[in-house]
């Protein structure tokens, strides 16, 4: 076995130096050349869509306060980037931004389906849990996506994950973090029935409306035919030639104009009955 001369290790010392430096400074100028890509905002939207989807309403705020931030990421790299075309980079562009959209969509069935179902589950055992023993738990005992909320964060791929890189769900007991997923999951999903279901609630409250507008008839007609009604109270049943007159009067039609008698005759008959049956009672309780 050789040995290795004093002279030979610095210079390769000096070759891992410069093997490292050119691979600092081969991957900054990538960084450079994606910030400066015509697609980057795009990719940048299609990733912060990914991660609103899964994170709670409590930690949107942190997704907000590092956009805030892009500016400056932008402004250190935006002097390295060259702006070139290069038919590679924007196949990985338009591909990663196809991607992301596509993982956007397949969160957005995660969370309102499978995780949905999850923490109804984890509620329920809650609630069988407190039933038999009588004891809250309260809060899951699992890492959350809150536990790390004051830590410092050093890139962007673990910006809105914790330590462990789990999603947020206790092992047993859903936590406020996630009861405030669940209702977010709630208001979009009732958000989704309603703007489908929009139009047919619309039809049928215009179809209810149009009904009693037609069953309803006009004040200034109702007011000639109870006026009729009060000079013929004896006899409140008009003959054809006094329907004639009422329908000239009114503009309403025959059959509107006999609906209106019987049901009068309904209310009037209801009323007499009543009346009846109090002073029927009001002179037995005299003869007492």
């Amino acid at each position: 076995m050789s040995e290795v001369s004093g002279d030979s290790m610095p210079a390769a010392e000096y070759n891992n130096n410069n093997n490292s430096r050119s691979e600092g400074e081969a991957n900054w100028q990538h960084k450079a050349e994606i910030l400066s890509h015509p697609l980057y905002e795009q990719l940048l939207s299609a990733h912060v869509a990914c991660l609103r989807i899964a994170t709670p309403v409590d930690q949107l705020p942190r997704i907000d306060a590092q956009l805030a931030q892009s500016q400056q990421v932008f402004d250190k790299y935006s002097a390295a980037g060259h702006g070139a075309d290069d038919k590679e980079l924007d196949q990985f562009m338009t591909h990663y931004v196809v991607l992301l959209c596509s993982f956007k969509e397949q969160l957005q069935q995660h969370v309102r389906v499978h995780a949905m179902e999850a923490v109804m589950a984890c509620w329920e055992i809650e609630q069988s849990l407190q039933s038999v023993t009588g004891f809250s738990p309260g809060e899951g005992t699992g890492a959350t996506m809150s536990d790390d909320e004051d830590d410092q964060v050093e890139s962007d791929v673990n910006l809105f994950e914790d330590d462990n890189g789990n999603t947020g769900f206790g092992p047993l007991i859903p936590t406020e973090t996630e009861r405030s997923l669940m209702e977010r999951v709630r208001q979009e999903l009732k958000h989704d029935l309603k703007n489908g279901y929009k139009d047919k609630i619309v039809d049928i409250r215009e179809e209810i409306l149009r009904k009693r507008r037609a069953g309803k008839l006009p004040g200034d007609t109702t007011s000639v035919l109870k006026a009729w009604w009060q000079s013929h109270s004896k006899w409140p049943y008009p003959t054809e030639e006094d329907k004639v007159k009422l329908v000239e009067e009114t503009g309403l039609q025959l059959k509107q104009i006999n609906n209106w008698f019987i049901n009068q005759r309904k209310r009037n008959w209801h009323t007499n009955g009543n009346a009846s049956s109090s002073s029927t009672a009001l002179k037995s309780k005299r003869k007492r």
